[in-house]
């Protein structure tokens, strides 16, 4: 069993180090590495209907998890959008007008 990635010819992925072996969840890590999120979007749910291992299934489930953006990271952006428009609407609506 090889620990080197095909595609970067490098060290697999290290959250996929533990995966099953099998040739079609293979393929989806190297799409993965390389950068081929729609792959990995389309074919991890098709992956995780067919497989018969349970394993798999759980590995192909993850891996598309892992293109989900962080929940934090959301939560933070939509926190900082809020503030951004109070600060707005305060400023117009609470306004010193000169001398």
């Amino acid at each position: 069993m090889s620990l080197l990635s095909p595609v970067t010819r490098g060290p697999r992925a290290t959250f996929a180090r533990d995966f099953p072996r099998d040739p079609a969840l293979d393929a989806l890590v190297d799409a993965f590495e390389a950068g081929d999120y729609a792959t990995v979007r389309d074919e991890a749910p098709r992956l995780a209907e067919r497989a018969d291992d349970p394993d798999v299934q759980k590995a192909a489930l993850e891996l598309r998890a892992r293109l989900e953006p962080d929940p934090l990271a959301k939560s933070i952006l939509i926190g900082s959008a809020l503030l951004l428009a109070f600060l707005v609407v305060w400023f117009y609506t609470h306004r010193v007008h000169g001398p």
